[in-house]
């Protein structure tokens, strides 16, 4: 978990706010909402809300970011999440899950990075934000110009 990631390493204070913006609407949306305020309440260094934006606005959200997440698996192993094309389109560096196909797309420690589990993108997570903004990741800056 990032939040144990950063509290284990005394870096609390030094760490920077995180906002994590989840965009969509699928049906288990209304599951998560309450979890997410309990998070949300739970976790004053990192804060994550769900929006629906319209096709012309989610560019626009996405050139706002520092660093995408994909949580998309494929139960065929072949189909592509094109949100990533989308983030790539914008130069955001992605962390995927990792699966048969996600090679493809996300080149881990090229372009992104992949995980397996939640302590492993944890973990990825601490790396690439540990010294944003004030010492710029040269891994997240590499990231986005691949």
């Amino acid at each position: 978990n990032l939040q144990s990631s950063i509290g284990k390493r005394n870096n609390f204070q030094r760490f920077p706010k995180i906002l994590i913006i989840v965009t969509g609407k699928g049906p288990e949306k209304s599951h998560y909402l309450p979890l997410l305020k309990k998070f949300n309440d739970s976790h004053p260094q990192i804060s994550i809300y769900t929006i629906w934006l319209r096709a012309d606005d989610y560019p626009k959200l996405l050139g706002c970011a520092t660093l995408g997440i994909s949580l998309h698996t494929s139960t065929s192993g072949l189909d592509l999440p094109m949100k990533v094309l989308d983030m790539f389109g914008c130069q955001v560096p992605v962390c995927a899950v990792g699966f048969d196909c996600i090679s493809e797309l996300v080149k881990d420690g090229v372009n992104g990075r992949v995980f397996g589990n939640e302590d492993e993108l944890a973990k990825q997570l601490y790396e690439l934000l540990k010294s944003y903004p004030e010492n710029c990741n040269t891994d997240l800056d590499r990231y986005r110009k691949n």
